[in-house]
């Protein structure tokens, strides 16, 4: 099986106040292409798919016409989470609409870790990959705020809560495929961005530590 990973594409993002949905729609026919040409299975979209929580109409234009040509593609499944800069309720509103094309969205974590756990089947609807589909996870997802806490209480039980989340989406998957009694992989995606980094810039390059 085929997998393609693919994130931060920031549909809609202006440069120096310029549009720039051409490039957009470039890079998107270009992946759509290379999904085609190399008979991609499986397209995993780790987190922001739009640059705002209010993408334009030409920005969700570009998103559901690139969802369509995929889902008629040879590619089977195409898993999107959200990221950061998506609007969580945004993309889950027409979740259940895109199912039916095959495109399993998880716009926001919910009281039950399971939501996140997908099991991908073929067109024999034997199960063939496990992805743990974490969507970027939001404060109030993990943490509960308490009277009197400092910052540094707040940032460790943050980090706290996404271990723990993450570790809870994880045994649910292998638990997942050992009551499928099969050997299926388990593909584990999210979006995240490092906590306490700083940027360095020289020589025309900036780096994350």
């Amino acid at each position: 099986m085929r997998v393609l990973h693919t994130s931060d594409w920031h549909i809609g993002r202006t440069l120096y106040g310029r549009k720039r949905y051409e490039e957009f729609e470039a890079f998107l026919t270009w992946l759509a292409e290379t999904i085609q040409q190399n008979e991609i299975d499986a397209l995993l979209v780790a987190g922001d798919v739009f640059d705002t929580s209010a993408p334009s109409n030409r920005a969700q234009e570009l998103y559901y016409r690139f969802l369509c040509r995929v889902a008629a593609s040879s590619c089977r499944h195409i898993v999107v989470v959200a990221g950061n800069h998506d609007s969580p309720s945004f993309l889950n509103a027409p979740k259940e609409l895109l199912k039916a094309l095959d495109v399993h969205v998880v716009g926001s974590s919910t009281a039950s870790p399971e939501d996140e756990v997908l099991v991908l089947r073929n067109e024999r609807d034997a199960p063939e990959l496990i992805v743990c589909a974490v969507p970027y996870l939001r404060d109030r997802d993990i943490r509960v705020a308490e009277a009197g806490e400092s910052v540094e209480d707040k940032e460790r039980k943050l980090i706290d809560g996404i271990r723990t989340h993450y570790a809870a989406v994880a045994a649910l998957a292998e638990q997942k495929r050992e009551e499928l009694g099969a050997d299926i992989p388990i593909v584990g995606t999210g979006h995240l961005f490092t906590a306490g980094g700083q940027t360095v810039d020289g020589d025309g390059v900036r780096a994350w530590f």
